[in-house]
């Protein structure tokens, strides 16, 4: 993150956690902590695409998944810390049978794959009715008592939003990130330079559908409701929507594109009955005029800037060349 980003990221943060402070009402602070909750799902999907070009349809359904965890525990009565349990139990079985059937796999077979293990969540959602309810979902889920008022638990919401995007930011600094780029860019030279393409893929599948579980369990605690609507591929598309908005690969792009998202779909939808279509506008004229996306396009202009500072006289320097893989000459 360079200083640009720094300080948006700053900034927002600030902003996050005056808002409860601002006067607003409670409908508001809610729709605020739902923004946050997507935003943390959403991040999840970011560091996937955006490092390693695996485009999830699935990751909505590991959130469904853990949230039915942690509100079957807390049906049967049990506190906080065995919904915990739970959920990242059932987060990390999830994650690990999505990782064992993709990580061999790329591009639009990465994403089918994704699509064909939510779709059977989906189901089971539909058929362990014992369990899921069927239909009806489970109602009434309880949260921590110490997060019981609505704006403790947002500012809770906020702490774990930060938490997670540092998280992912020093991952995606790493060898562990560069190294997943670099198979973004090349499998087949990764591969012929010894690195496990197969095992690294997985490593962050495992480590995107934790983050992915832990969302859902914020989720079910806010709502205090799922169902298997929540386990529906529309809400994975919904996830990638929010990131190409922000910007793929960008720290607070997530933030931004699950705003848009949420607040066209709770808020305009309130007088604008075919909302699905203007959200759908706005994604093309991002595509269109935006394609890296808001916060995306707004670092490139910001660097365009600076360029033309620097030197005004000149045209704009060449774009830098990737540094190879492979030291040496070749015949």
């Amino acid at each position: 993150m360079n200083r640009t980003g720094l300080l948006l990221f700053g900034g927002l943060v600030v902003v996050l956690v005056a808002f409860p402070y601002l006067g607003v009402s409670s409908y508001v602070v809610s729709l605020a902590s739902t923004i946050l909750v997507a935003a943390i799902l959403a991040a999840s999907v970011n560091f996937l695409a955006g490092n390693g070009a695996l485009v999830s349809l699935g990751h909505g359904s590991i959130a469904a998944a853990s949230a039915y965890g942690a509100a079957w525990a807390s049906k049967n009565g049990h506190g906080m810390t065995t919904q915990v349990l739970v959920a990242l139990a059932i987060t990390l079985a999830v994650s690990v049978a999505y990782g064992l059937v993709s990580m061999r796999t790329e591009g639009i077979y990465f994403i089918m794959v994704t699509l064909a293990v939510g779709q059977l969540i989906y189901g089971l959602a539909f058929r362990a009715s014992p369990i899921t309810g069927g239909e009806n979902g489970i109602t009434n889920v309880t949260r921590p008592e110490v997060l019981g008022e609505y704006w403790m638990f947002y500012l809770f919401l906020v702490g774990a939003f930060v938490l997670a995007t540092a998280v992912l930011w020093v991952i995606s600094n790493s060898p562990f990130g560069a190294s997943l780029r670099g198979i973004r860019d090349s499998e087949s030279r990764m591969r012929s330079l010894g690195y496990n393409v197969a095992a690294y893929k997985f490593s962050a599948i495992l480590m995107s559908g934790t983050l992915a579980g832990f969302a859902g369990l914020l989720s079910v605690w806010h709502t205090h409701f799922v169902s298997p609507s929540s386990a529906n591929v529309h809400r994975s598309i919904l996830l990638i929507v929010m990131v190409i908005l922000g910007g793929l690969g960008t720290t607070t792009g997530p933030l931004i594109g699950a705003a848009i998202v949420v607040l066209v779909e709770n808020v305009l939808s309130n007088s604008v009955e075919r909302w699905p279509t203007v959200l759908g506008i706005i994604f093309i004229l991002t595509i269109l005029f935006a394609r890296a996306g808001i916060i995306g396009s707004l670092n490139k202009a910001i660097t365009r800037v600076r360029r033309r500072r620097h030197d005004p006289t000149d045209g704009p320097p060449p774009e830098p060349q990737p540094e190879p893989l492979v030291s040496g000459t070749h015949p």
